[in-house]
């Protein structure tokens, strides 16, 4: 089946490619030289600063806005980024790729963050504060105005399945990275009590999400400050303790970015050389 100017749709494509359990499509995160090969650009790129596939998403997301998923083609979102359909393809199989990509944005950065913040000699609370600064960073920004996204008339319930997969893991990261602090702070017994209320700091991060409906940047600001420190009181860390922890959290989170830009400009290069 194809989608109404001879471009495949995301429900007649065949293709297995889709999303692993923690959200990401399975061309997200390809190492450079796999896959298919890139293909030249079409336009100049029109957005600079982002990877053509944050350009993909974001040219997705405002036509799946303004004239609904089901009107929308791939041949549309090509040409909104400046790129051949199969340069496109290079990055996500089909439309519903891209829209499990989108519905999951706000999850699966946190993931890849945690699985990174994890493999790091860290403080264990060091570590849980920067999950939880990252998370809000991404929730209150809604890069791809996925308000509007998430609330499009001709959406299924499947098509949200990966994303609530994606958020089970990051509650366990969450739970992990909790319990691991506790331990580290308190002796086994307060450890394990304090250990039952430790879901509040994967709630308190996901309450960020009604923020984006309403308030400016400064209310957002002030909500994300009040959701680090308060995840750190959940911990039972001591208040003059607080500045120092934030602090080093934002020292590995900058390392963490480092990380993400090269491994985005490696990603890249395939499609910028062609082939």
């Amino acid at each position: 089946m194809t989608d109404g100017d001879g471009d495949m749709d995301a429900g007649g494509s065949g293709s297995t490619r889709g999303v692993a359990a923690d959200g990401r499509s399975s061309g997200e995160g390809r190492p450079s030289g796999e896959g298919r090969p890139g293909r030249p650009r079409s336009a100049p790129k029109r957005h600079n600063g982002l990877s053509t596939q944050e350009e993909i998403l974001q040219a997705a997301s405002r036509l799946f806005g303004e004239q609904g998923y089901a009107k929308t083609t791939t041949r549309q979102i090509a040409d909104a980024v400046g790129i051949k359909q199969s340069t496109m393809y290079y990055h996500f199989a089909d439309k519903r790729a891209i829209l499990v990509s989108l519905l999951s944005s706000t999850v699966t950065p946190a993931l890849e963050c945690a699985r990174w913040l994890g493999e790091q000699r860290l403080d264990p609370v060091v570590r849980l504060c920067a999950l939880v600064t990252f998370d809000l960073d991404t929730l209150l920004r809604d890069r791809h105005n996925l308000h509007v996204v998430y609330h499009l008339p001709d959406l299924e319930a499947d098509d949200f399945a990966p994303t609530r997969a994606a958020q089970t893991v990051l509650r366990d990261a969450y739970r992990d990275f909790s319990r691991a602090a506790l331990d580290h702070l308190h002796p086994p017994r307060e450890a394990a009590e304090l250990a039952e209320d430790m879901d509040l700091v994967f709630a308190l991060v996901e309450a960020s999400v009604s923020q984006r409906q309403w308030g400016g940047e400064e209310n957002r600001a002030r909500y994300a400050a009040s959701a680090q420190r308060g995840s750190l009181r959940l911990l039972g860390v001591p208040a003059t303790a607080v500045p120092d922890i934030l602090a080093d959290a934002e020292q590995a989170l900058a390392r963490y970015r480092a990380y993400r830009q090269e491994a985005e400009a490696e990603a890249e290069a395939p499609v910028r050389q062609g082939g």
